[in-house]
């Protein structure tokens, strides 16, 4: 009998799992090369005699003793919290969360609610991370991380009164599509386009921004309607389309181009019941593995073992191994003993990490019965300037809203661009509770009269997190590009890695693709 590539691939996988069926259909040309993984296809007894210390059991350490595991390594995971993920935390029912400063807040969100603290959002691009939740069981869900219903608000827009998504992208773009026709017929493009490209680019603006036979915006049914289409003689009525000036005044473009960014664009995944889910599928596969509660004290190293020592239960302990994979996030190696060189040291504080926030609350869904928004997010010009609408349990009696996503140190020019060092506007208010009011009135701009319903808030701030000590290194500065460089390099039998050493910073797949990296030059070391 012949072998169709269907039944080859899954002979593969049987073979050698996730990892090995992947990289065949890569070779194969059947999945994109995106973010394409380092990781060699080792022999099941590869390691044999070989143990590795991994230091952090976030996403890059488990992904790295359960990839090791298979090639025959003894890995032990030391971890400094009593569970597994890292930054991959969900907050529920029950949980602590804990400030260095000794705050504590208790979540009490009943039906099954939950805040996915860091990551929360999969793209369908991240196949190495999407792999491995198909590997370890992980069921999936979509996340709708746009949706046209959601609001937009600017004290320079429709008299300071939110609006949905759908007017400003599209009254925008039909503003912007009579502006091109304009040049066209006033014969400004003559030089750059020939006659007949721009007879086909005159017939692309009219569809592009829905302009009438005279060249002009007036209106357009995907700005949605004041009366929508119904039956008997009434007529459906536009919405008015909004004042182009105000539009370009109120500059609304982070919530247009939101999901044009090619990691935020649809189709995204979430794990069913919470991001942790794919932690825990990790640690339930890796087992004893992992010791919690065992911070690290020291590292020592050299070209022939690594040794840490830490603590166990309050119990000094030390193990010494031929390998040493640290994931541990760069303000917490920035104050651990250690042997290693100073350039090395001084990379651990040459990246710089942004603090980023989360403040979500329980709450009636009222923006699903009242304003028709399933997922996706309203963007606001204000102290909190987001409101992140929650996609599981979708039509339930209550959800978990985000009211509050962002940095409390001012960023030039979004996320890639430089910290000053100044609080932003959110994170100079003195109190949690400053902090929550924010949150609230972030929500009571967008929705009149719907704040009170909100209940039991909880905010993470990273840079307060034990064992955190901030969120993501943010490596796509110029400035960052020595630490990166310098953390490429081993020290002796220890490899760094974590999202930050990937071009995935802050992303799960960067985190995956990082411990990928590190299993590659480990076995290339002993290869030489």
């Amino acid at each position: 009998m012949s072998l169709t590539r269907r039944v080859f691939l899954q002979r593969i996988a049987q073979i050698g799992g996730y990892s090995a069926a992947f990289t065949t259909m890569q070779a194969l040309g059947l999945m994109p090369a995106v973010g394409q993984s380092p990781l060699p296809q080792l022999a099941a007894d590869f390691g044999k005699g070989k143990k590795v210390i991994i230091l952090g059991a976030g996403i890059a350490g488990m992904t790295a003793a359960y990839e090791l595991r298979k090639a025959g390594f003894d890995c032990t995971i030391l971890e400094a919290r009593n569970r597994p993920g890292g930054r991959n935390w969900t907050v529920r029912e029950g949980t602590k969360v804990e400030f260095t400063d000794g705050t504590t807040q208790t979540c009490d969100w009943q039906d099954g609610g939950y805040l996915n603290a860091g990551p929360a959002r999969i793209p369908s691009i991240h196949t190495h991370i999407l792999g491995y939740c198909h590997e370890l069981g992980v069921p999936l869900e979509v996340e709708v991380n746009s949706s046209r219903s959601a609001l937009m608000q600017s004290p320079k827009l429709n008299h300071g009164e939110p609006v949905q998504q759908r007017q400003v992208v599209y009254d925008t773009r039909g503003y912007l599509a009579e502006l091109l026709t304009k040049a066209i017929n006033q014969h400004t493009l003559d030089h750059e386009l020939s006659k007949e490209d721009i007879g086909r680019l005159r017939d692309f603006l009219e569809n592009f921004g829905d302009l009438g036979e005279d060249g002009r915006y007036t209106g357009t049914t995907r700005a949605g309607f004041i009366t929508g289409p119904g039956a008997g003689p009434a007529k459906s009525v536009l919405h008015k389309p909004l004042n182009f000036s105000e539009l370009l005044a109120a500059d609304m473009s982070t919530g247009e181009f939101y999901e044009e960014q090619i990691d935020w664009q649809a189709t995204m995944f979430q794990p069913i019941g919470g991001m942790d889910r794919i932690a825990y599928g990790f640690a339930k596969s890796l087992g004893d593995i992992i010791h919690y509660e065992s911070p690290v004290v020291e590292i020592t190293t050299s070209d022939q073992s690594v040794t840490v020592a830490y603590t166990r239960s309050g119990t000094p302990q030390t193990i010494t191994a031929d390998f040493c994979i640290c994931t541990l996030p760069l303000p917490i190696l920035a104050k651990t003993k250690n042997n290693f060189s100073p350039e090395t040291q001084q990379a651990f504080t040459g990246m710089q990490m942004v603090p980023l926030y989360k403040i979500a609350w329980q709450s009636p869904r009222f923006w699903e019965k009242e304003n028709n928004i399933y997922g996706g997010i309203s963007f606001l010009k204000d102290k909190v300037d987001l409101v992140w609408y929650p996609t599981d349990k979708l039509f339930s009696p209550t959800g978990v809203l985000v009211a509050g996503f962002g940095s409390e140190q001012e960023i030039i020019g979004g996320l890639g661009g430089p910290a000053t060092g100044k609080p932003s506007p959110f994170g100079a208010l003195p109190t949690i509770e400053a902090k929550f009011e924010a949150s609230r009135q972030a929500v009571e701009t967008l929705h009149p009269g719907r704040s009170h319903l909100l209940t039991k808030p909880i905010y993470v701030a990273w840079s307060r997190i034990p064992y955190s000590l901030g969120c993501l290194a943010n490596n796509f500065l110029p400035s960052s590009a020595p630490a990166y460089a310098q953390l490429e390099k081993p020290e002796g039998k220890t490899y760094f890695a974590g999202d930050y050493l990937s071009h995935l910073v802050a992303w799960q797949e960067g985190a995956v693709l990082s411990a990928h990296h590190a299993i590659e030059r480990i076995a290339k070391q002993m290869q030489t």
